[in-house]
């Protein structure tokens, strides 16, 4: 079985699979790792030459309590002799970097999984930061609960013309390690615009990422209620999935900036810490989502929205960021010392 990111990852999947049918001798099954994402469309599923099966989470077998999670993984990879994941290698909110072990234990996981992995008191743990692999509690998690599921090969994507097969753990360290993801910046600004590239615009639950990746950094390069211009087309809105639709439904139940999720009972289920990382971003700074094809969704949660593009709204200086999911600024390290 070979477990494959869907669409809203930039992973060369057609070319992957077409380069594994030698190895596999045509004999495995491409199982699409949505977690709580919604299925993909028969116009986006990859050129395969293995059959193509979506992900259930609801249709899964138990592994094991990792740390008070209780592991499962899609029934599809339970009786697999052989459990390989494809992913791409990009730094991640919570598990410092993607890919690995996450194809199959996030990608692959029972809802209870998922829902247990990103509790509040989890994604906010200390150690849990982007681009952290080591002493990071979450990424742990991920792998031991992969490790369960059987996982035991990887094949990541870093780049272009960056590739690394081999155990999980030690591929994407490998990887990690050779990737560029930093844009060190020498002074602060008031004002910075994400250009939010198609795959993750789809949704703002998605597009959402570029703006906590870069505030919730350690040194992020913008002066104190900085502005975030979001440019993101969000034509599904927040999001069509059982995790997009937890998000959505965590905002509507209370205002704007949302404060109230970082204290008391945390909100429940997988998808709502995408909620509660948001209003860690509001507390310090303030987001406008450029672009939208349809702003009112947005608007109507208290969130601030317009059709209008970035280029339009952003002053002139504002810091522009091509690649929010690649390269992500932070102030350089003579600009922090001396600040």
């Amino acid at each position: 079985m070979i477990a494959i990111p869907d669409g809203t990852r930039p992973v060369a999947v057609s070319e992957a699979l077409h380069a594994l049918a030698r190895r596999f001798d045509g004999r495995a099954t491409a199982i699409i790792g949505l977690g709580l994402h919604r299925a993909m469309r028969a116009n986006e599923l990859p050129d395969s030459p293995f059959p193509v099966v979506q992900h259930d989470p609801d249709d899964t077998v138990a592994t094991a309590v990792i740390d008070g999670i209780p592991g499962g993984v899609s029934r599809l990879l339970a009786g697999a002799d052989t459990v390989l994941g494809l992913g791409i290698v990009e730094p991640h909110q919570y598990a410092g970097f993607s890919g690995g072990h996450k194809a199959v234990a996030v990608g692959c996981g029972a809802r209870a999984t998922l829902d247990a992995l990103h509790h509040r008191d989890r994604v906010t743990a200390p150690g849990v930061a982007i681009g952290q692999l080591v002493g990071n509690p979450f990424r742990q998690a991920v792998d031991r609960l992969g490790q369960a599921a059987r996982c035991a090969w990887t094949l990541l994507q870093g780049g272009p013309d960056l590739w690394e097969a081999g155990e999980p753990v030690a591929a994407l360290a490998r990887t990690a390690a050779r990737l560029d993801c930093w844009l060190d910046v020498p002074r602060r600004y008031d004002a910075v615009v994400l250009r939010v590239p198609g795959t993750k615009a789809v949704n703002f639950y998605q597009a959402s990422r570029a703006a906590t990746y870069l505030g919730l950094s350690e040194r992020p390069p913008l002066n104190d209620h900085a502005t975030l211009y979001l440019d993101a087309a969000c034509p599904e809105g927040l999001g069509e999935g059982d995790g997009e639709r937890a998000f959505a439904n965590v905002l509507a139940r209370s205002p704007a900036p949302w404060g109230d999720l970082l204290e008391g009972r945390a909100p429940e289920g997988a998808g709502t810490q995408r909620a509660v990382v948001l209003a860690l971003l509001l507390r310090k700074y303030r987001l406008v989502v450029c672009g939208v094809a349809d702003p009112r969704p947005l608007q109507a949660l208290g969130l601030e929205a317009t059709s209008a593009a970035a280029d339009d709204v952003a002053p002139a200086d504002a810091l522009r960021v091509t690649e929010p999911f690649r390269r992500i600024p932070r102030l350089s390290s003579a600009a922090a010392s001396s600040s």
